[in-house]
């Protein structure tokens, strides 16, 4: 049998009798890979408008960051498996009805666009270590330089296709209402672009890079909020069960983290902060960027948890 299924029907009889099936793994995993999806996005709309010759030394670090944070992602969704052992066996078989196996094969074909990249435009210790590789590394990243737009235009798509699969991979468990929505995958989508560019924003020395950042994440943010909305609105105009499973996050248990830490603090207070820091009235800061990281972690962690206090079964 295909692990897919046997996971996917584990978790559902799971889900089914009420009980946590997902721990600290999986919103770390959804985390983490928003993170590495915003980096691609993001670095790769800037290379391709500006080019790589004005590429900063933050969006370089972004590029080198980007496998590392999803190789951790990685293995946190590694510990989270039934069957470790049966781990090759997601690239056997290629499931088009399961969001899992979109998910491996998406993992699977942006790790060399990243590294592709970094070979391209890696940090200033990393190039030095470049030039002493053999000739068979040299002659890789020649291929790298020579079709550079080619693997930032598959960056920026290899990131939406991660950013919008994180999200898509909670709606398609149905046996949650919370999650039964089409806004999770755009929400988790301008969340992880959100916090990417706050990844960059703690690296940028530029101030003028570091201002087009700043424009970058309030418009994030702004979609952000406007998803959030329409995920909330479209569950309380849904039937009884999806009105309670919103109210664990807007009134129950879970709305003073949703409301107070990833609304208000991971949100709102990032975008007033970063306006005022535009217009001159206040210093950039890396506390805001340290915020959006924050709101967006906690997001993951509340859709996560409360998607699984109410189900359409109960024990």
């Amino acid at each position: 049998m295909n692990p897919h299924v046997e996971i996917e029907s584990t978790r559902s009889l799971a889900g089914a009798l009420g009980e946590r099936f997902w721990g600290w793994e999986i919103p770390l995993y959804l985390f983490l890979g928003g993170v590495v999806a915003g980096l691609m996005v993001a670095v790769s709309a800037l290379l391709l408008w500006r080019g790589k010759d004005r590429a900063t030394a933050a969006m370089r670090t972004g590029l080198w960051l980007a496998p590392v944070l999803l190789g951790t992602g990685m293995g946190a969704l590694f510990l989270d498996l039934s069957y470790k052992l049966h781990v090759y066996r997601f690239y056997l078989a290629a499931r088009p009805s399961s969001p899992m196996s979109w998910g491996s094969w998406i993992l699977l074909l942006v790790v060399p666009v990243q590294l592709a990249l970094v070979l391209a435009l890696p940090p200033a210790r990393l190039a030095r270590q470049l030039d002493r590789m053999p000739d068979a590394v040299r002659r890789i990243r020649a291929l790298a330089l020579r079709h550079f737009r080619g693997l930032a235009a598959a960056g920026l798509a290899g990131g939406v296709a991660l950013g919008v699969y994180t999200g898509i991979l909670l709606s398609a468990t149905v046996a949650r209402p919370l999650w039964s929505s089409g806004a999770l995958g755009p929400l988790f989508l301008a969340s992880g672009a959100s916090t990417g560019v706050a990844t960059l924003m703690l690296f940028e020395k530029d101030e003028m890079a570091h201002g087009t950042l700043a424009r970058f994440d309030i418009a994030a943010i702004a979609v952000e909020v406007a998803l959030l909305g329409t995920w909330l609105i479209g569950l309380l105009g849904q039937g009884p069960l999806y009105r309670e499973a919103a109210g664990v996050v807007l009134w129950g248990s879970y709305a003073p983290l949703f409301l107070g830490f990833v609304v208000f603090g991971g949100l709102l207070v990032p975008v007033l902060l970063e306006a005022l820091a535009l217009k001159g009235k206040a210093a950039h800061s890396r506390v805001v960027p340290a915020l959006v990281l924050a709101g967006g972690f906690l997001l993951r962690v509340v859709v996560v948890y409360a998607g699984q206090v109410i189900g359409f079964v109960r024990a």
